[in-house]
């Protein structure tokens, strides 16, 4: 450690963008430089660094991940002071001669034999000192449960107040599972505009986008090749006049650009190369802009088309009725009272509202209303041929026997309708694939009366997935704790992850397709955990030792020759078995990816699970207790009660292979941490794989491998899993062996020192969720507790305590009614925000626009009294409110936000 440390320092002072590579991309949100008067003096800002600085500058999931480190060390050392004083000397007075002689790979070590004297196998059998240990694991539970209990009261603050942060992607939600007959632009947002009157700002719908996305990925080649060719040209040039020799410079020239070659005519001039991509790249910024016009044009022809058997149900009613597209409401319309028309005669600026249900406020608290004629949509358009100059529009019930004629026309119809759509969609089903393209095309797909059938028969055109922009955080909250549709599934509201969390190629899959995707995921995972120790065996009979050296005769002879060759060999099967478990962690999350899963940030906490499963089974357990998972598991079918015997006997006796475990992770994994060892040998071998690299290659992941000064982002998922592993072994050892405490404290300490560096200068945030790995953190936590409880029962069974096994496995059952009560009642209140939290929240937001307007006023007053001949020019005070709010300049930044990357692609794309 003390060496990667000093090589840390030297580069703090040499090479300060290397070691702070955050501060040349993200100066803003760096803390100032750290102090380098002293090769320890960063320690102290970084171990004092409070959680607000920590919120400003890296965000929420940061400050949880740190936050868990400082639990654990709590946690430990609490533990340790009774463990040391009390357990440690009982242990080694124990009178139960537990020698390394009678345990089997041990005879020849001294050393462990030493440590398992101060274990609790030393303590004798049937020994009272057992009541010891069974209120050590009652204190043990009691110090976890209580920090627990702290961090989530902490968890649930912090949770609140990112909630109430003011960021646009809070008060979006997405809408999933979109009935056929509203999957259009129009239809969506009519529905949501008239459920939650005056509190939609937005609505965009996903749409299909694969021939779109292929044309940008294809064009996005083309770009690197041209980039390419043009640095190669550049080089070449340059070096063509740097040459002095003749000689040398028709080698050099024939060398790089294939001079003999392109003589020949085997291959064309560069610049005519060049020119060639040129003219490709002129085609596909025009196959683009053509593309994304056709987008443009299918999209309004959706909110055109009406539905077809799906026109009866309440849902298309609610969508189509601002429209003035459903019959029920335009008969509603045409039949209403007299007495309400004349009641109303006075006031023609009055229309129908409903109920304002999460609208903006004003400060003062009260329903900030528009004017009906600035927002047409939110309105009922009168019937062609009504006198709407002065009149509302209120609705009455329809008579009997007028609703009776109506449903016997519907009836007659519904049925011609059915046969059209269905004949309509077998004749364009022949022109494309269920999934992958388009299955209609608007340009041709029209029948005689100019129509283009139904909506069911373009669904293919969409996706059933939408963003919903709310004006208020009460509308936000209202929709995703509320039912939208009486069909089971239908209209799931959820709340929108970032923009920048999204992956927008999983958009397309739909409900089942994910379901089945989930399922396949999670078998093979489970076959990947179960039978890891078969690729594990293989690699190891491989690269063993005797086998290296039976390769070669010259091998042998250079392994007896000299230990230092000798020793080099030895490591290659370690190095081997820990390069195929760094595999694993990018491969669960692509595994998570191909789920279907919308989020990366969801993406990277399954991974985190199925990652620290696999650790659990196979680097804690089946090491410990047998050897693979099938031999366990035979064991425990065997004989059920043997499960805690097997905890009890085996753990103990792998405490010393655990300390060293902690130890190498502690000093060797943290001071390449660090240093960034890993980033030097992978730009290392991008240069000598990819010699000829742009800038746009130099921007992008290659075999999984960044640039130096570009780390990437954190991965949650891998070293949040292999600390937990950490903190689940200082908890199952903390009553059966407390020396294990010892490099576990320390492995928590100094993890708080350097992630607490590595968030603030080295790592970019890919997303932010506001701390939701802390419920996972907190079961995991809770299982690593059950555990320990278990081992403890195994050694007072072994040892014939059965009143003090009994007393543990009541505190089992105690600690799982903990895990379900805790849950139950932190995860609602932590996963939403308080309705009357969001409503004072509304207000706040009303009042703060209240000051921006007033102050806006101001301004434009002043600018009046200047430029008096300017007065005259007066913008629409609505556009003013709307514009208040997140603005730059006169663009607000999110406003395209949730619109698919592929349409906002410039169909002018230029080489960089």
């Amino acid at each position: 450690l003390l060496v990667f440390l000093s090589c840390f320092y030297h580069n703090q002072k040499t090479s300060p963008l290397f070691v702070s590579p955050r501060r040349h991309r993200l100066p803003k949100l760096v803390p100032p430089p750290l102090p380098v008067d002293g090769a320890f003096s960063w320690v102290k800002v970084c171990l004092l660094m409070s959680d607000e600085e920590i919120i400003n500058r890296v965000g929420f999931d940061a400050l949880i991940f740190l936050r868990f480190h400082r639990l654990a060390l709590r946690c430990i050392v609490k533990m340790s002071v009774f463990s040391f004083l009390v357990l440690l000397p009982l242990n080694f007075t124990g009178g139960g001669r537990a020698k390394a002689n009678d345990l089997k790979g041990y005879v020849d070590s001294l050393l462990y034999t030493d440590f398992l004297r101060f274990t609790m196998a030393n303590v004798s059998s049937g020994s009272n000192r057992l009541w010891v240990h069974c209120f050590a694991a009652y204190l043990l539970t009691i110090i976890v449960v209580r920090e627990l209990l702290i961090e989530y009261n902490a968890y649930s603050s912090i949770r609140h107040r990112y909630l109430l942060s003011k960021e646009p992607h809070l008060r979006t939600v997405l809408v999933s599972n979109i009935p056929r007959h509203l999957r259009s632009p129009r239809k969506i947002g009519n529905y949501f505009r008239h459920v939650y009157p005056e509190a939609v700002k937005s609505v965009t719908i996903c749409q299909n986008l694969i021939s779109l996305e292929k044309m940008v990925a294809e064009r996005t080649g083309v770009l690197a090749q041209i980039e390419k060719e043009l640095l190669i040209l550049c080089r070449y040039e340059k070096r063509k006049l740097l040459s002095h020799d003749r000689l040398s410079h028709k080698i050099t020239s024939a060398f790089w650009t294939c001079h003999m070659c392109e003589k020949i005519g085997v291959i064309d001039e560069a610049q005519e190369r060049i020119s060639k991509l040129y003219v490709r790249l002129e085609e596909m910024n025009q196959n683009i802009e053509k593309e994304q016009l056709r987008r443009r044009r299918v999209m309004r022809y959706m909110d055109k088309i009406g539905a077809g058997e799906g026109r009866e149900d309440i849902d298309y009613t609610l969508a189509s009725a601002f429209d003035g597209d459903c019959p029920t409401w335009k008969k509603a319309l045409t039949h209403r009272r007299p007495t309400q028309q004349h009641q109303h005669h006075d006031a023609p600026n009055s229309a129908y509202r409903p109920p304002a249900i999460g609208a903006p406020r004003n400060g003062d608290g009260s329903v900030r209303r528009k004017p009906m004629a600035e927002n047409p949509e939110a309105e009922v358009p009168p019937l062609h041929g009504d006198d709407n100059t002065g009149s509302d529009h209120h609705y009455e019930a329809f008579p009997d026997d007028r609703l009776d004629m109506q449903l016997k026309k519907s009836r007659r119809s519904r049925f011609a309708r059915a046969k059209s759509a269905i004949k309509l969609y077998s004749t364009s089903i022949r022109d494309g694939s269920v999934f992958g393209r388009s299955l209609s095309d608007f340009s041709t797909f029209t029948n005689e009366t100019g129509k283009f059938g139904s909506i069911e028969d373009h669904t293919n055109e969409v996706t059933d997935k939408a963003f919903v922009v709310m004006r208020t955080y009460t509308a936000s909250t209202i929709a995703i704790q509320s039912m939208h549709s009486s069909k089971p599934g239908s209209m799931e509201v959820t709340t929108a992850p970032e923009p920048r969390d999204i992956l927008w190629e999983n958009v397309y899959f739909s409900k089942g397709a994910r379901r089945t995707r989930s399922f396949i995921a999670e078998f093979f995972c489970l076959l990947l955990i179960t039978f890891y120790i078969v690729p594990v065996a293989l690699v190891s009979l491989l690269v063993s030792e005797s086998a290296l050296i039976s390769i070669s005769p010259r091998l042998n002879q250079l392994d007896k020759a000299s230990s230092i060759f000798s020793a080099a060999i030895a490591t290659v099967q370690p190095t081997c078995l820990v390069g195929l478990q760094q595999l694993l962690p990018p491969l669960f999350i692509r595994v998570s990816r191909s789920e279907g899963i919308l989020a990366f940030s969801e993406a990277q906490m399954k991974a985190f699970s199925r990652y620290f499963m696999w650790q659990v089974l196979n680097v804690f357990l089946v090491t410990s207790i047998a050897g693979s998972v099938f031999d366990t598991l035979a064991i425990i079918i065997e004989t059920p009660e043997s499960a805690f015997e097997m905890l009890g006997n085996s753990l103990p006796r792998m405490s010393s292979f655990f300390v060293s475990f902690v130890t190498l992770k502690t000093f060797t994994g943290l001071g390449v941490e660090i240093s960034r060892v890993v980033s030097i040998f992978q730009s290392s071998l991008l240069l000598i794989l990819f010699p000829n690299s742009t800038l746009r290659a130099q921007r992008s992941t290659r075999i999984g491998m960044r640039a130096i000064d570009d780390p990437g982002w954190f991965n949650y998922h891998k070293i949040l899993a292999q600390d937990m592993l950490v903190v689940v072994i200082s908890v199952v050892f903390a009553v059966v062996a407390p020396i294990v405490l010892i490099p576990c404290a320390i492995f928590c300490f100094l993890s708080r020192i350097v992630w607490t560096h590595q968030f603030l200068y080295v790592y970019e945030s890919a997303f932010e969720t506001g701390g939701l790995f802390w419920p996972k953190i907190f079961r995991r936590f809770v299982f690593g507790l059950i555990i320990a409880q278990a081992t403890i029962t195994g050694q007072f069974i072994l040892k014939d305590a059965r009143h003090e096994a009994y007393a543990t496995i009541a505190l089992m059952f105690l600690t799982y009614f903990f895990l379900r009560s805790t849950r139950a009642r932190y995860d609602s209140t932590s996963s939403f925000l308080p309705l009357e939290v969001a409503t004072v929240m509304d207000i706040s937001l009303g009042h703060d626009e209240e000051v921006r307007k007033q102050r806006l006023d101001g301004i434009r007053m002043k600018q009046q009294q200047r430029n008096p001949e300017n007065a005259c020019l007066r913008t629409n005070p609505s556009e003013d409110e709307d514009s208040l709010g997140n603005l730059i300049g006169e663009n607000d930044p999110f406003e395209l936000a949730y619109v698919q990357p592929v349409i906002r692609a410039s169909p002018h794309a230029r080489p960089e």
